[in-house]
């Protein structure tokens, strides 16, 4: 083989002996684009996150809760032990054309949470929308979801008071729309579905249709989920087996609570918490609440139902059975 004369250029990657391998190394000017870019990026992210933390309450409010946990219900409702919540979820009211106005609507959903802080335990009691109850300031009895179209939240919570002797201390009202896009901002909430669900109304712009078993479900679904009482051939079913979906749902909404995600999305969810519930708690009460429902095991969380007779239009429930239930969950 010839050998290379003095000052001959050899081809690219070849020696005197053949090939070689060549190290490429980072030059300084590469060096230096990436060092800027790592710092452009961190000094964005920086700037974007110090902006949200700074500029939405919301945001701000949730990241002292993740990180110091300053908000134990001790904190939150000095000198309590216990709390009685009333949950609501409001309906809409549609006019002849389908589309909403603006009333207070009645409750579909009606649950009254005893949550006791020294215990560490929560009973949630739902009582069927149904339920034939007397109203205060209301002539005769009423279903009991209608109290809240005759007077708001104020006077669902008397209407409690009245029928179980137990006084909501405050009550949190739920709207479809921030239902909804909680669970979507959330990711969806994994639940098993008892049955093959069909129904559609067009003029409520309600439709259900779902599969049985184990599923993720949108926020659409989940209100289709805790809203199903027939089906599109007429067959229904109870109250007190809607109430147990609402359950099941209540079961599934905890456990997306306790994925790793749930933290980097609380804030998104609890801004749309913010911004369409009604509620006599403020902000800092809801997220101790929420925290304190959070960190507690499932077999802590008790749920029941006031179960009745149902007639054609109304609910029954027995009043010996509804104080056994009322001295148990709430005495």
């Amino acid at each position: 083989m010839r050998k290379p004369q003095l000052n001959e250029r050899l081809p690219a990657g070849a020696g005197p002996h053949g090939p070689r391998r060549v190290e490429r190394r980072p030059s300084g000017t590469f060096k230096r684009i990436v060092s800027s870019l790592l710092l452009a990026f961190a000094l964005v992210m920086g700037t974007g996150l110090g902006f949200l933390y700074f500029s939405n309450e919301t945001v701000r409010e949730t990241v002292n809760v993740i990180i110091h946990r300053d908000y134990p219900p001790s904190k939150a409702f000095p000198g309590r032990t216990e709390l009685n919540v009333l949950l609501l979820g409001r309906d809409v009211d549609r006019d002849r054309r389908g589309h909403v106005v603006n009333t207070r609507g009645r409750t579909d959903t009606i649950i009254v949470a005893h949550l006791d802080f020294v215990n560490k335990t929560a009973n949630l009691l739902s009582i069927p929308r149904d339920t034939y109850v007397k109203i205060p300031g209301r002539r005769g009895k009423h279903k009991i979801n209608a109290a809240h179209a005759y007077g708001g939240p104020e006077l669902v919570v008397d209407t409690v008071e009245e029928y179980l002797g137990v006084r909501p201390d405050d009550y949190v009202v739920v709207d479809y729309d921030a239902f909804v896009q909680s669970i979507d901002r959330i990711g969806g909430l994994d639940i098993k579905v008892d049955k093959q669900l069909d129904y559609d109304d067009n003029w409520g712009q309600l439709h259900i249709h779902l599969k049985p078993g184990l599923q993720r479900l949108d926020g659409n679904q989940c209100m289709g989920f805790v809203r199903y009482r027939k089906s599109n051939d007429g067959h229904g079913d109870s109250d007190v087996v809607r109430i147990d979906r609402q359950h099941e749902f209540v079961r599934a909404a905890k456990q997306a609570l306790m994925r790793p995600s749930a933290m980097i999305k609380a804030p998104h969810v609890l801004s749309t918490v913010r911004e369409n519930v009604n509620s006599s708690l403020n902000f800092t009460q809801q997220l101790s609440l929420a925290y304190f429902l959070k960190t507690l095991p499932a077999a802590s969380i008790h749920t029941e139902t006031l179960a009745g007779e149902e007639g054609r239009v109304y609910a029954r429930a027995d009043e010996d059975e509804v104080r056994k239930i009322v001295h148990r969950m709430f005495y």
